[in-house]
């Protein structure tokens, strides 16, 4: 659509899925996905647990369409996506002496949102802004039980592969994908080496097998530095096992999983972390992408759905978008000059 940043191409995805995403024109432009998050200097991760007196489903169905949407119209964000988490996989390891892939069913989060801002100056406009300071937080007692936000180190998170390179993937992802959730071991003699062992001694050498799709490295820092809280929703960590970063891994196969601990020195491994835990990611729905609102972070995904098995592709104009939504159609561009 037009100069190839506004807010959605007109593709589908295999199944009639919306591609909904904004800069579909970037791929052909060149900038690859990896290129796109790496241009991100802070990162924020939320664990969330659904309220356990309602239905997975609806739950699930008011982050995307309900809650989601509101961050598409908040200023500041380059790229926000909601990951679905299935259950902790400990099968797809090998067993390693000093390592846990067990994780206690209460302490499994069901949802990741992850958000990147380009600058700080980004990341205090979204702070500041009325619907991120109070309307979004206030809104999470709706469908959530409990949260834990972490904002990484400057600079820290990185995208070191991705061949699936999709900038606004919408619905389940088309390979094996995982978010794996390091907690620390014994060995561990700061922060700040925690990060730099599971950058350079984990994640770059498993983002070169070749059969690696994707992986992105995000450090965290220790829990009781959390961000964001959300009034009436539970904060604290549900064991005293709380992660210290995570990687996004996709893979050709599964088997691929447990293939990857033969290009890492175990006996290190053992001594940097005590435990991994492995959340397949059922789905990927993203709100925003390269500084523009996707349409599904506009209209929610049932809407979209609705509009492209009907062929309104005059719904799906900038002109008629920006009538509708005004400034949010913008994104990032409206904010103008950053630091």
């Amino acid at each position: 659509m037009g100069d190839g940043k506004q807010t959605a191409g007109k593709t589908a995805r295999p199944g009639g899925e919306p591609s909904a995403g904004p800069v579909a024109a970037a791929g052909a432009g060149g900038v690859n996905t990896a290129d796109l998050e790496n241009a991100a200097e802070r990162a924020l991760t939320a664990f969330c647990w659904w309220r356990t007196d309602l239905p997975q489903e609806v739950c699930e169905a008011y982050w995307r369409d309900v809650h989601g949407i509101m961050f598409a119209r908040a200023p500041g964000l380059w790229q926000c996506r909601q990951l679905r988490l299935a259950a902790n996989r400990p099968d797809l390891w090998p067993r390693v002496g000093g390592i846990s892939f067990d994780a206690p069913d209460e302490a499994q989060p069901q949802g990741l949102p992850h958000g990147l801002f380009l600058s700080g100056t980004d990341l205090a406009a979204f702070s500041a802004d009325p619907l991120a300071r109070e309307t979004i937080p206030r809104d999470a007692r709706n469908f959530l039980g409990r949260i834990g936000a972490q904002l990484s180190p400057p600079g820290g998170g990185r995208t070191l592969v991705d061949r699936v390179n999709d900038p606004a993937m919408q619905g389940p992802p088309p390979v094996p994908t995982f978010v794996l959730c390091f907690v620390p071991g014994g060995g561990v003699v700061s922060d700040e080496a925690f990060h730099r062992y599971l950058a350079e001694h984990v994640a770059r050498p498993w983002s070169e097998h070749p059969d690696v799709m994707r992986l992105r490295v995000e450090p965290l820092p220790p829990y009781e530095r959390s961000a964001m809280g959300s009034p009436g929703v539970e904060r604290r960590w549900p064991t005293d096992e709380t992660y210290l970063g995570w990687i996004e891994l996709a893979v050709r196969t599964e088997g691929v999983v447990g293939d990857l601990l033969s290009g890492v020195a175990i006996d290190e491994l053992a001594e940097q972390v005590g435990a991994v835990h492995t959340y397949p990611v059922r789905e990927v729905y993203t709100i925003i992408s390269a500084g523009r609102p996707t349409e599904v972070g506009l209209r929610g995904y049932p809407a979209v759905q609705t509009i492209m098995a009907a062929g309104a592709d005059g719904q799906r104009d900038e002109a008629v978008l920006e009538l509708l939504f005004g400034d949010a159609v913008h994104g990032l561009d409206q904010l103008g000059p950053r630091a």
